[in-house]
C-alpha cells in the first residue's frame, strides 16, 4: 500500500511536469497563441500529493481537446501560488485562507487586485509527533517542521502555533523529508496541511512510532479554523477502528487577478467558469475526490468580490441546489482504495490523451 501512495505522488509530478513541457512546446511552435481558439489557461495548485493537485487534475478533465486548454502546474497553494498571480504569470491559483489572510494584513490592496472564483474544501491540519509526545503542548521548545517557507503548510503552522501560545524551533523540509527525520527522532513532530487523506500521511508505516496528535478546538483558534475530526477512515495506519483525532481545518479558495488588468486572461477565466460551473455535479460524482463533496460554488470571501464570471454564472443558476462549505469528517467515507486508485488511472489515461 506504501508503495502504491507513493507511486501514485511521484507519477503525478512527472505527469504535471509533462504537461507544463508540452504545453510550452506549443506555444513555441505557434500552435496556441493566446488569442487563438486553442487558448492555455495557467492554473497553478499545490505540491504533488495534495488535494488540490488532484482538484486541479479534476476541473482541467473536463475539457474538451481542440478548446481551451489547461495547464494544471504545481506550486505551494501559499505566498509563491499568490506572487505567480500578482505578477500575471498564472490565470488561476489555489490559495490557502490562512495564507491570503496573512498576506492581506501586509498589504491592503490585494483586496483590489484578486477576485474570488470559488471557495472550496477545508484543508486539515494534521500534526504528526513521535509516540512519547501525548498532546500538542509538549512541543513547546522542541523542533518542529512547519514545511517550506511561504506554503500552505508553513504560514498555516505559524499561525496556529502563535494563537496557542507555543514557541517551537521551526524547520522548513517539505513532507516527505521531515516525516523521515521523525521517524529517526531527529525532530519532535511535522505539520501537515491539505485535504484529507493525504497520500503521504496513509503511506506511513503503522508501526513507525508516529502517531497523530490532537488540535483542539477553543477561543484562540474560532477567528480563523473550522473543528473537523481524522478518522480511521482516513488513515487506518494510524487510527485505530472505532477512534477518531480532533484536528482543525483552515480554508482553500481559487483565485483570479483583477479581471481589469488583462482582457486576454479574463476570457479565458470566463471560459473555465462557463465549462466547470455547469459540471459541478460531475465533480461531485463517484471516482472524483472526495473533497468535492464538501465544495458550495456560491459561497463568498469576506473583503474580496467575486470574479465577474463567476457571479454572472451564479446569478443566473440560483435555484440550483447547493452544498454547505463544511468540514465534514464522512466525505471520504464513500471512496473506498479501489475507487481512489481509478481516479488516479483516469488522470493519466486523461493526461494521455491531452499529450498526443
Amino acid at each position: 500500500m506504501r508503495g502504491c501512495v507513493l507511486r501514485r505522488v511521484l507519477v503525478l509530478g512527472l505527469v504535471f511536469a509533462g504537461l507544463v513541457a508540452g504545453a510550452v512546446q506549443a506555444a513555441d511552435e505557434g500552435t496556441a497563441p493566446d488569442d487563438s481558439h486553442n487558448a492555455w489557461l495557467g492554473l497553478i495548485a499545490g505540491p504533488a500529493a495534495a488535494s488540490e493537485t488532484v482538484l486541479a487534475a479534476d476541473m482541467a478533465s473536463l475539457f474538451p481537446q481542440g478548446g481551451l486548454g489547461i495547464l494544471p502546474m504545481l506550486g505551494d497553494a501559499g505566498a509563491g501560488n499568490l506572487a505567480l498571480l500578482n505578477e500575471l504569470k498564472v490565470d488561476l491559483a489555489f490559495v490557502a485562507t490562512s495564507v491570503l489572510a496573512d498576506a492581506a494584513v501586509k498589504d491592503k490592496t490585494l483586496p483590489d487586485r484578486l477576485e474570488l472564483v470559488t471557495r472550496l474544501a477545508p484543508q486539515e491540519v494534521h500534526v504528526l509527533a513521535r509516540a512519547d509526545i501525548g498532546a500538542v503542548s509538549e512541543l513547546s521548545g522542541r523542533q518542529v517542521n512547519f514545511g517550506p517557507p511561504g506554503s500552505a503548510s508553513a504560514v498555516t503552522a505559524a499561525a496556529l502555533f502563535k494563537a496557542l501560545a507555543l514557541k517551537v524551533e521551526v524547520s522548513s523540509l517539505d513532507a516527505t523529508a521531515a516525516i523521515e527525520r521523525l521517524k529517526k527522532g531527529t525532530i519532535a513532530a511535522v505539520v501537515i496541511v491539505g485535504g484529507k487523506p493525504s497520500p503521504v500521511i496513509g503511506a506511513i508505516p503503522p508501526n513507525a512510532g508516529i502517531h497523530l496528535l490532537p488540535v483542539s478546538f477553543g477561543v484562540p483558534l474560532e477567528a480563523e479554523y473550522l473543528p473537523t475530526r481524522l478518522g480511521p477512515e482516513d488513515y487506518p495506519n494510524l487510527i485505530q477502528p472505532g477512534g477518531a483525532v480532533a484536528t482543525v481545518a483552515t480554508g482553500l479558495v481559487l483565485l483570479a487577478a483583477s479581471s481589469q488588468g488583462d482582457a486576454q486572461s479574463a476570457g479565458r477565466i470566463a471560459r473555465f467558469v462557463e465549462t466547470v460551473f455547469p459540471r459541478f455535479a460531475d465533480l461531485q460524482a463517484q471516482g472524483r475526490h472526495p473533497k468535492w463533496r464538501e465544495v458550495n460554488l456560491a459561497a463568498s470571501l469576506p473583503g474580496f468580490k467575486r470574479n465577474s464570471a463567476a457571479e454572472a454564472w451564479l446569478l443566473g443558476h440560483q435555484q440550483d441546489p447547493k452544498r454547505p462549505m463544511t468540514a465534514n469528517a464522512d466525505a471520504s467515507l464513500s471512496m473506498s482504495a479501489e475507487q481512489k486508485e481509478a481516479l488516479f488511472e483516469r488522470f493519466i489515461e486523461w493526461q494521455r490523451g491531452n499529450s498526443r
